[in-house]
C-alpha cells in the first residue's frame, strides 16, 4: 500500500495532483484571512469542476497587496498629522515657557507689593531657628 501511495507521488500525475491540492490549500488560507469569498465557478458538463487555484490566488494576493498599501498610506497620513501636531505643541511650548515665567515674576512683585507672602516662600519667622 504505501508502496502506492510512493509510486503514485512519484508519477508527473501524482506531483500534479500534489501541486493541485498545495495550491487549493493556499488560495483556502488566504481566502480566510482576507474574508474574500469566490463566487462558485459554473460547471462544463463532461469535466471535473475543480476550482483555478492560480487565478484564484493571485486574486487574492492582488487584494491583500492592495490592503496593505491601503494601511500603509493610512499610517504615512496619521505620521504626517503626528507631525504637524508635534510642530503646533513645541510652539505652543515655547510660547508658554516665558509666560509662565513672566507670570510668576508678577505674582512675586505683586506679593511684595501687597505684603502678601508667596504660597511657597515660608517667610522669616520659618527660616529662624526659634
Amino acid at each position: 500500500m504505501a508502496d502506492e501511495e510512493e509510486s503514485a507521488a512519484g508519477r508527473p500525475g501524482g506531483l500534479i495532483q500534489d501541486m493541485v491540492a498545495q495550491l487549493q490549500g493556499m488560495a483556502a488560507r488566504l481566502e480566510s484571512m482576507t474574508g474574500y469569498r469566490r463566487p462558485p465557478i459554473p460547471g462544463v458538463p463532461g469535466v471535473r469542476n475543480l476550482p483555478l487555484p492560480g487565478a484564484l490566488s493571485s486574486e487574492q494576493l492582488s487584494t491583500l497587496a492592495a490592503s496593505v498599501a491601503a494601511q500603509r498610506q493610512s499610517i504615512q497620513a496619521m505620521r504626517a498629522q503626528l507631525g504637524a501636531l508635534d510642530e503646533q505643541l513645541a510652539v505652543l511650548e515655547r510660547i508658554i515657557g516665558p509666560l509662565a515665567e513672566w507670570s510668576k515674576a508678577w505674582a512675586g512683585l505683586e506679593g511684595r507689593l501687597l505684603g502678601v507672602r508667596p504660597p511657597d516662600d515660608p517667610g522669616p519667622a520659618a527660616s529662624q531657628p526659634g
